[in-house]
């Protein structure tokens, strides 16, 4: 009889990735999935699983190399964030038709934060494609959702790994994966794929675009820029301890962690490194998880047989 799971997958750009691997890795292990919660790229590969496109997801981003990144990232140099988000979104529709989330077979939310009420924003109904754009909104990456008389960014901001929000059921397993953990990165030995696009024209792209942001910005703004870089830090480390909050708080049965350093925000050319990241770190969280269980029964039964 297989286990029954509630998923929650974290938020982390690129390093979402991962969640791919996790998930098939508990399936693997006979897990079943009765439910899954998720913030920003994990609201996307939860969006992806209950709609059965993950496979297909999976075939498509691994043979991306960093030209395919780079020219799905549509740059705007807007104050509201550095990308529109159309060509990835619209790319990201291609794999599945948009479904109201109460249709589904497997319940699912995803989490947004409304900035211009200050609230988080549940979303377990209603149109998943909505719910997955509203919740993937990066600030100062993605351009933020605006949607009647509030604007939506990243569930990150509110609930960066929202344990509290997925649908429980009588004796199933919590299980959380969170890709922005602060421990060290065991490097995997890179595919040949991986190893052949390095040094490519993508990072003469990349560092026009770094230029064009020097341009655009004031003059005598060496300041200005470490000021921006702070930023995106200072927000990367309250998330993080926010994220430690909900753990500690909410106490998954299983937590799965995968380096915060695995991989930066648009790395998604990773993808094949960072699925079997994602699947060893579930392998060896639920291989503790066994050992723990096994070593409880143990002193259970010590116990029985000392009061005997």
């Amino acid at each position: 009889m297989k286990q029954s799971i509630s998923l929650v997958l974290s938020g982390g750009a690129a390093r979402g990735l991962a969640h791919i691997g996790v998930i098939e890795e508990l399936e693997k292990q006979g897990f079943e999935i009765k439910s899954i919660a998720g913030t920003s790229m994990g609201a996307f590969i939860g969006a992806m699983y209950v709609m059965g496109k993950m496979e297909d997801y999976k075939e498509w981003i691994i043979k991306l190399d960093k030209i395919d990144v780079f020219n799905l990232i549509d740059f705007t140099l807007s104050s509201q964030g550095l990308i529109k988000g159309d060509r990835v979104f619209n790319k990201m529709k291609t794999f599945f038709p948009d479904k109201n989330i109460e249709d589904l077979e497997i319940p699912y939310v995803a989490v947004a934060a409304d900035i211009t009420n200050m609230k988080e924003i549940v979303f377990d109904s209603g149109s998943i494609y909505n719910a997955v754009r509203a919740s993937v909104s990066i600030p100062t990456v993605f351009t933020p959702v605006k949607k009647n008389n509030s604007i939506l960014l990243d569930g990150g901001i509110v609930n960066p790994i929202p344990l509290n929000r997925v649908k429980r059921s009588k004796k199933d397993t919590l299980i959380a994966s969170y890709v922005n953990a602060n421990i060290p990165y065991d490097k995997l030995k890179p595919s040949k794929k991986v190893a052949k696009i390095k040094n490519t024209v993508y990072n003469r792209r990349i560092a026009e675009f770094k230029k064009k942001i020097n341009d655009i910005m004031p003059k005598n703004s060496k300041e200005k820029l470490n000021y921006f870089t702070l930023l995106n830090k200072s927000t990367s480390l309250l998330i993080h301890r926010l994220s430690i909050m909900n753990i500690e708080k909410y106490k998954p049965n299983i937590l799965i962690n995968i380096s915060q350093h695995s991989a930066g925000t648009f790395d998604f050319f990773k993808a094949e490194e960072l699925i079997e990241a994602g699947r060893l770190s579930a392998k060896k969280a639920i291989e503790n998880y066994d050992k723990m269980m096994i070593d409880k029964q143990k002193q259970q039964l010590s116990l029985i047989k000392a009061v005997k």
